[in-house]
């Protein structure tokens, strides 16, 4: 995870102070955070079914929310979120209990640094099983696709290997005259072959085993064998395949043109009737399969959960089945689906899912939501009469739920989970044994790089930074132009290395005051060539907190400006949240004196704060820029758009001018637009430049 990279934290402490200094800690160090203090267990709850968390932190002490509860419902609700524990004792016992309880590591609370290499450890982590699932899921998909084209081709193919059939399609089936494709399935293929084309078909095999995986297609012809003994003649193109990850050989007959009317008609009705349930008329389990695949392709780590049921009608053998009969207890079974049916709605699919079990898919509902949805169809089942024939009687479900997360990529393992759930509850005493939805709750077991510093050093000597220019864009109509200035460190390579990969370096040298220094009298040089063509330009200047607690710089700006010839309306100096906070009596004097030099001032990355609008109350800026994340969270649909209008409602009630960054598509301006922002900022619009070269006539 990129070090400059907003992530998603929540914090357990019964402290709010030491959550304060925590976050502030975290600032200092450069890692931008969203944080949310949980105050108890209902908050986590809420918290973790409603939006992703790239990390936990919390002290091991806590009481208000126990560590061990927290990663119970982490684990409960199926959310890959890591955990980190603080603790105040010496030893090594703290960090074995803490990791046998589930957390990923457990840091001593003044040991500062330790725990900033561990919260980068945890969220690279992090981001690497979300590719990994993201990587599985897609290669899912395409494995079902796949076989949905081989199932439903009209060219006839089979896989062999070791001179059997691993799998062969309805084509391939039809070709032969046999009815059901899974006849074929590890049936020799020389049985298939007339006898006077044996010997040839196997010279033809060794030779091409012979040749291995470097073997090019080649055709081999030869009489059929169809299971009445007639023959039919054969010809299938022979190639190296890979077939349920293993290695085969396939056999592909090409369709001919059709001559027969068209029969899509035909077709659409016997897929239908595949995938119905005769005795209920409900979807059967190939179909819930294969959609339950579906959903799960699609899931990624910013959706919200969904939910698969399995619902099995209790005590069935005796209570239903000895009672009416094999045959009768369809119709039992028909009634309960009747049922159900009228119970579920909109993207809530039912299926008959075995002799005796539903099984129900919501793509999109909470855990809680799930479970009572549950206990819902639990009540309708008791409650419902089932009648046969006259005869009349009652029967109870169980209700296994497993939640499909963005952690979920096996269909096997989401059902495998919901039963699990079931079983746990046939498992319980005589009196708590079926009649109840439970949630599945995976049991929580018990038991040299180059030195950066030098490398800043060389780049100072050797001059070797540059600017680059993003437009800021008015969704307002201000004919203003305003361009942010962006750093970068030119390598000796030529590469581009960005801020936040030598900042700290910088720091440990002192160098930021320098490269500040830099900045700023290149895009005074630069600013002022720039305006002597006739533009009306303004810059923003992003500064770190030393040159802000600097005194010496404001005196230092005046000459500069001065040699320039320009005023300090020319320059907009930036600061973020993080320095502002933590630093506020020097903020204050800093943005009181670039004020009287007629200065404009922002805070960036603004809204990370357990409370940011304190402080706004101790700081006066002209412009607010509402940190990236909170764009890319509506962009990458995580996060509904109203946390970020909201944030900007409250910003314009203070009379602030807003700018939003990280606008990467035109699908979040609409909700910029609407929410009265000033100015949005991002590659949708144009990325950084070396020049300040963007028509600013074109958004009027």
């Amino acid at each position: 995870m990129n070090p400059n990279d907003t992530f998603r934290l929540l914090i357990l402490n019964d402290s709010r102070d030491e959550a304060e200094r925590l976050i502030s800690m975290l600032q200092n160090a450069g890692r931008s955070t969203r944080s949310q203090y949980v105050e108890n267990e209902e908050v986590l709850t809420k918290l973790l079914q409603e939006q992703a968390w790239d990390l936990l932190i919390g002290d091991a002490r806590a009481t208000n929310v126990p560590p061990s509860s927290a990663i119970k419902q982490i684990k409960r609700l199926k959310k890959d979120v890591p955990v980190i524990l603080l603790t105040d004792e010496e030893g090594s016992q703290p960090a074995v209990e803490g990791m046998k309880m589930g957390a990923q590591d457990v840091v001593r609370i003044d040991e500062d640094q330790h725990l900033l290499l561990v919260i980068q450890r945890e969220l690279e982590n992090h981001e690497q099983r979300q590719q990994k699932r993201r990587s599985e899921r897609q290669f899912k998909e395409a494995e079902r696709r796949s076989q949905q084209l081989l199932d439903s081709s009209r060219d006839a193919i089979a896989y062999v290997q070791d001179g059997m059939y691993l799998y062969a399609n309805e084509s391939f089936a039809d070709m032969f005259g046999y009815d059901d494709r899974e006849d074929l399935e590890c049936m020799p293929i020389i049985d298939m072959i007339s006898d006077p084309d044996q010997d040839k078909a196997k010279v033809f095999m060794k030779e091409f085993a012979l040749k291995g995986e470097e073997g090019e297609s080649s055709q081999l012809a030869f009489s059929g064998v169809r299971p009445d003994g007639s023959i039919t003649p054969v010809t299938v193109e022979v190639a190296n395949a890979i077939y349920d990850e293993e290695p085969c050989i396939q056999f592909l007959a090409r369709a001919q043109a059709a001559t027969s009317v068209n029969n899509e008609a035909l077709e659409a009705q016997l897929n239908e009737i595949k995938h119905q349930d005769t005795a209920t008329g409900l979807y059967n389990r190939q179909y819930m399969v294969n959609q339950l695949k579906q959903v799960l392709a699609s899931t990624d780590d910013s959706q919200q959960s969904g939910a698969f049921l399995t619902l099995e009608v209790d005590n069935f053998a005796d209570a239903i089945q000895s009672v009416l009969g094999v045959s009768a207890s369809d119709q039992a079974l028909a009634s309960i689906a009747k049922a159900l049916k009228e119970k579920c709605s909109g993207d809530q699919q039912l299926a008959r899912f075995g002799d005796n079990s539903f099984s129900i898919l919501i793509p999109s509902i909470t855990a809680d939501d799930a479970v009572k949805f549950g206990a819902m169809l639990c009540k309708t089942v008791e409650d419902h009469i089932i009648d046969v024939d006259g005869r009349t009687l009652q029967t109870t479900l169980s209700v296994g739920i497993s939640i499909i997360s963005d952690t979920s990529t096996n269909s096997e393992e989401v059902i495998e989970q919901s039963m699990k759930a079931v079983a746990s509850i046939a498992a319980g005493t005589d009196s708590d044994a079926g009649n109840k939805a439970l949630l599945f709750e995976p049991e929580v077991s018990t038991d040299a790089e180059t030195d950066m510093s030098n490398v800043v050093q060389t780049a100072l000597e050797k001059d070797q930074f540059k600017l680059l220019f993003q437009p800021i864009i008015s969704l307002r109509g201000s004919e203003e132009e305003h361009y942010e200035v962006l750093l970068r460190m030119v390598t000796d390579e030529g590469e581009e290395v960005s801020p936040h990969t030598f900042l700290e370096a910088a720091e440990q040298i002192g160098a930021h005051i320098k490269i500040d220094r830099w900045v700023i009298l290149e895009s005074i040089k630069m600013l002022s060539e720039h305006n002597k063509k006739g533009n009306k330009t303004q810059l923003i200047v992003n500064l770190t907190r030393h040159s802000m607690m600097d005194k010496s710089l404001l005196p230092w700006l005046g000459v500069a400006f001065k040699a320039a010839g320009l005023t300090g309306q020319s320059i907009i100096f930036q600061i973020s949240e993080a320095d502002i906070t933590n630093h506020l009596n020097a903020a204050k004097d800093f943005l009181s004196g670039l004020a009287e030099m007629g200065c404009s001032r922002s805070i960036s990355n603004f809204g990370c704060a357990l409370n940011p609008f304190n402080t706004l109350k101790h700081v006066d800026v002209d412009f607010v820029k509402v940190d990236g994340s909170f764009t890319l969270d509506i962009q990458n649909n995580s996060e509904s758009p109203e946390t970020l209008t909201n944030l900007l409602k409250e910003l314009h009630a203070e009379n602030k001018i807003t700018v939003v960054p990280f606008v990467e598509n035109a699908s979040v301006l609409s909700t910029l637009w609407q929410a009265g922002t000033h100015y949005i900022q991002g590659h949708y619009l144009q990325a950084p430049a070396d020049d300040m070269n963007y028509d600013f006539s074109m958004d009027s």
